[in-house]
């Protein structure tokens, strides 16, 4: 018999289970035995890296450039990889500890604005002075980390969670009081441009709230812009966080940090221990430039978006859902422009990024309609039921396992009162301007009218201002059939709704658990049917969430949990955030923990 390498032992022990039956401990492997195998992995593309279930070299050989191709070299005491939401506050918070900062960013600024536009609207975070001038808060920090944790099916880690928990307050009140205190961003009111996502004919006492299971907590606070009421398709399109955040940034420079834009960060500097010394990056004229930092770099690079084949090679449900349906490999992206360009780096380092399953910003699932993650009744292809339509937690993962084409939501004149149940989950209806339900009453009124052509409704969900497509009739098998019920699953469908009548009169839904307050029945005209499209894929969503490994102090670790130091991750560079999905107690939470981890790291390393 040959002699069996470490791959073909972990092969064979994972076939016939002898890895468990003989005890063996992987934290028994030693380092220079690890290090030896990751070089060994890297010398050679044919492998696929060690330490990952893949079969193609998402990695790549570590870059070597060497001395004499450096043109200049920038010494400081902080290097922070990427400004997006994690490394503004990450060089923020370092400057403010005294310590010297530049910041190495891919894109320019804005030629309009003068900043960089930073994606999204929200920040969710927690025990702030705004949220308890308003009424909320303070809440139990461990409540809180619990329920992340149980989120998470408890794939994450607490003390990383914790310390998200424990200092958005403090951060955000930091970034708050750096945008002027007249700045129209700050007006809040119903048409305001500064909102907080709270739930409809709650009081504050009121929080958290349980749904299915789950808690909510206010704490999302919306840059959402001033109020329009033409639907808008897309994401965060009147957002005004991009320019909030340019405060954080001129307040770092007047601290002495320094961006360098148009310069891409391509690989960490270490000395001969495997110390993180610096970074080498290349300019806008392809110059290298040698960055020296004295403490410490922090990769803030954001997520692998738009990196197909790191999607495909780590985000293992995507690709299987995916290749199902005939779906090339590698063509699956997000909606950033990130390449993954700061998780290799930290792997070159000797970081790894978190183990499988990993998560990813998959979010929804359900029947389609205006109304976000409202515990309306949904039916699939078929016309069953499927799930406890409350739980927003399970509903993207239940709804993907159904049979594919359409998934309805079905509801009746009542339908403003199950928009009203909701909690306030990502995606969940949102109260703070009460203009969107007004405007929601509005178009609702034109959808019977319009027959089987539907009509579209402006939604009214979290910041959000994008159409969907609702049909209505005062005969429900009508308004079945416009949303594309026929023949056997109409008939389904039917029987399925006066099952959920049963159950909803009986005051217990004893097929899927729903909370009873939730159980509305559907028996008051007119009908409405909102259906959305169920390939059966995969997605990646908005974003990638998986990142690298790293100890309570965001400090990279290897695979021996021995720390790297000198090396940090913050934002979609950090791992043990979310287990397998994004589901949070508080909407904006990948924005705030963003941010906060990012201000977290700043401290720790320009204080050392």
């Amino acid at each position: 018999m040959g002699a069996m390498n470490r791959r073909s032992f972990f092969k064979g022990a994972l076939t016939t289970g002898v890895l468990a039956a003989s005890g063996v401990a992987l934290a028994g492997c030693s380092p220079q035995s690890q290090q030896e195998a990751q070089e060994q992995a890297l010398a050679s593309t044919a492998q696929v890296p060690n330490g990952y279930m893949c079969n193609e070299d998402w990695l790549g050989e570590k870059p070597e450039i060497s001395d004499d191709e450096i043109t200049d070299v920038v010494s400081v005491d902080v290097v922070v990889c990427g400004s997006g939401h994690a490394g503004i506050q990450a060089a923020l918070a370092a400057a403010e500890k005294g310590a010297t900062v530049a910041v190495l960013e891919t894109r320019a600024p804005d030629s309009e604005t003068g900043y960089l536009h930073c994606y999204g609207q929200e920040i969710g975070h927690y025990n702030s002075q705004w949220l308890q001038e308003q009424g909320y808060g303070p809440y139990n920090v461990g409540e809180i980390v619990q329920e992340y944790c149980k989120r998470g099916g408890n794939r994450v880690s607490p003390e990383i969670i914790r310390l998200y928990v424990e200092n958005s307050g403090e951060m955000f009140d930091n970034f708050y009081s750096l945008i002027p205190s007249d700045h129209h961003m700050l007006e809040m009111g119903p048409k305001g441009e500064l909102g907080l996502h709270v739930a409809y004919g709650r009081e504050p006492q009121d929080y958290p709230i349980i749904q299915s299971g789950y808690k909510t907590w206010v704490g999302d606070a919306m840059f959402w812009g001033p109020y329009h009421d033409e639907p808008a398709d897309g994401v965060g399109m009147y957002s005004n966080l991009s320019e909030a955040e340019s405060f954080s940034v001129k307040r770092a420079e007047e601290l002495g940090a320094t961006w360098y834009y148009n310069t891409t960060a391509v690989v960490c500097t270490q000395n001969e221990a495997g110390d993180v010394t610096g970074v080498l990056a290349k300019n806008e004229a392809d110059d290298i430039v040698k960055f020296e930092a004295a403490k410490g770099v922090i990769l803030a690079t954001g997520d692998f978006g738009q990196n197909g084949q790191m999607i495909w090679q780590l985000i293992s449900e995507v690709p299987e859902w995916c290749s199902r349906q005939g779906i090339e490999p590698n063509s699956v992206t997000t909606m950033t422009m990130n390449d993954g360009s700061g998780h290799k780096m930290g792997c070159w380092a000797g970081a790894y990024i978190e183990p499988g399953p990993r998560p990813t910003a998959s979010m929804g699932g359900g029947g389609g309609g205006p109304w976000g993650t409202a515990p309306f009744l949904w039916l699939n292809a078929e016309g069953k039921r499927y799930m406890d339509e409350g739980s927003t937690v399970g509903s993207f993962a239940a709804s993907i396992r159904q049979p594919i084409g359409i998934i309805a939501t079905v509801t009746d004149s009542k339908w403003l009162t199950t928009v009203q149940n909701a909690s306030i989950d990502h995606g969940a209806p949102n109260y703070t301007r009460p203009q969107y339900y007004e405007d929601l009453v509005t178009d609702m009124a034109e959808v019977v009218p319009a027959g089987a052509e539907g009509a579209f409704v402006r939604s009214c969900t979290i910041t959000e201002r994008m159409p969907a497509q609702v049909y209505g009739s005062d005969d429900l098998e009508t308004a079945l059939k416009y949303a594309g019920y026929e023949g056997e699953s109409l008939k389904t469908a039917l029987e399925s709704i006066k099952h959920y009548n049963e159950l909803c009169y009986a005051g217990a839904d004893t097929d899927f658990g729903k909370d009873a307050w939730h159980m509305i029945p559907i028996d008051e005209p007119p009908y409405y049917v909102a259906p959305s499209s169920n390939a059966g894929t995969g997605s990646a969503g908005l974003i990638t969430l998986c990142g690298l490994m790293t100890d309570e102090k965001l400090n990279c670790i290897r695979p021996d949990y021995s720390r790297i130091k000198g090396l940090y991750a913050v934002g979609n560079c950090l791992g043990q955030r979310y287990g397998n999905a994004y589901s949070t107690p508080t909407a904006g939470t990948s924005i705030g923990m963003a941010m906060t981890h990012g201000r977290v790291a700043g401290k720790i390393v320009g204080a050392l």
